[in-house]
């Protein structure tokens, strides 16, 4: 990936309202939803996403850890795709209470059981101006099935 697409691509991710998150559930099929991710710590290898502990997906990735991001550029047409692994973390992950990390949006939705969801990119596609170009980031194996 040249260095003005990975910029891009950085460019996106750190300024992408929100994300449709795709999971695998318990019987094979995909599970999609939108989360915003917090606004922190954006980078091509790692996000961060606050959700509650009962979602479907911190249901699926006890199974199952693999993950996509996506996210749709309307006013010029592009688009990134982060393949990678969703994992939960724990409150040690931020230097500070994560809480005073998150959006008014993500605070208002207050969950009762909330945990912090950390997504490791391992490739990027990105679309941009009708061209298409893909980075491996890390080399992960293509079975990260959990027994």
């Amino acid at each position: 990936m040249q260095h003005t697409t990975r910029q891009a691509a950085l460019n996106m991710i750190q300024t992408a309202p929100v994300f449709t998150l795709a999971t695998v559930d318990a019987d094979g099929y995909p599970t999609m939803v939108a989360l915003s991710p917090l606004p922190v710590r954006r980078s091509l290898e790692t996000l961060y996403f606050y959700t509650s502990r009962q979602t479907s997906t911190t249901q699926n990735i006890q199974n199952w850890r693999q993950a996509s991001l996506f996210y749709y550029q309307l006013s010029d047409y592009a688009s990134i795709m982060l393949r990678g692994t969703l994992t939960l973390v724990g409150n040690n992950v931020f230097d500070q209470d994560w809480r005073a990390e998150l959006t008014e949006f993500q605070q208002r939705l207050n969950y009762k059981d909330p945990v912090i969801l950390r997504f490791q990119t391992s490739s990027i596609k990105i679309r941009q101006m009708m061209t298409i170009d893909h980075l491996e980031l890390v080399d992960h194996p293509t079975n990260d099935h959990l027994t």
